[in-house]
């Protein structure tokens, strides 16, 4: 007979859910920071999610998903992109090769894939910068016959003249599709810029480029 003054044992269950909801806010809070290294706001975050693990919603991931998603944001990040400057290039190629509507797919996976067929090497982080060269001309090539007309190159040129380049060929793809809003001044109205778009840095055209892809993308999917 079972000695009624004998506690019985607790249930562990309400203890290891709470474990395990402490390791998954934890992962969450990895996650956002990982995205915000990468530069990537809350809509680039969800649209990784869902193409790369099938959830936009960090909240539904189990803890193995959440470990996936943190493995693809952070397996570059023995070679910050500080000292791998050819790695950021790049990755802005592709994007813009996204925001003018001639890729379909800006992940990593699909430039890894690129990144092969270009060079044999099997991922952009094995890279170096001479096996670079051909990638970032290729992409430059690429962007051309989509309407980018690049600036001569100059020793000691910034990058600023390629990023207005770039608005430029988006401007004008937005007006060939009838929207005549989409251009320099709506990037200064929105993101709150200064008038003269000769002073803007180069994270504001980024932000000008970003804003004019995702209209002109909208526009492609109507």
């Amino acid at each position: 007979m079972a000695d009624p003054a004998r506690k019985q044992p607790r249930s562990a269950a309400p203890r290891t859910d709470s474990a395990k909801r402490e390791v998954q806010v934890k992962m969450i809070r990895a996650v956002r920071a990982a995205c915000r290294r990468r530069g990537m706001d809350d809509d680039d975050r969800k649209a990784f999610q869902q193409r790369e693990i099938g959830r936009a919603s960090l909240s539904d991931m189990s803890i193995a998903e959440l470990g996936k998603l943190l493995d693809l944001l952070n397996k570059d990040r023995a070679a910050p992109m500080a000292h791998r400057p050819h790695v950021a290039k790049i990755k802005a190629l592709w994007w813009t090769l996204y925001w003018l509507g001639e890729i379909d797919e800006p992940g990593d996976r699909q430039l890894d894939a690129f990144v092969k067929r270009q060079t044999g090497v099997n991922a952009l982080r094995f890279l170096d910068h001479r096996q670079a060269a051909s990638v970032i001309e290729a992409l430059k090539s690429w962007a051309t016959r989509a309407g980018v007309t690049w600036p001569p190159a100059q020793p000691g040129s910034d990058a600023q003249g390629e990023r207005r380049a770039v608005i430029d060929a988006l401007v004008i793809r937005l007006l060939d599709r009838g929207d005549p809003v989409g251009n320099w001044a709506y990037c200064q109205s929105r993101l709150g810029l200064d008038a003269n778009p000769a002073s803007w840095t180069p994270q504001q055209l980024d932000a000008c480029i970003k804003l004019l892809g995702r209209r002109y993308r909208a526009l492609l999917t109507e």
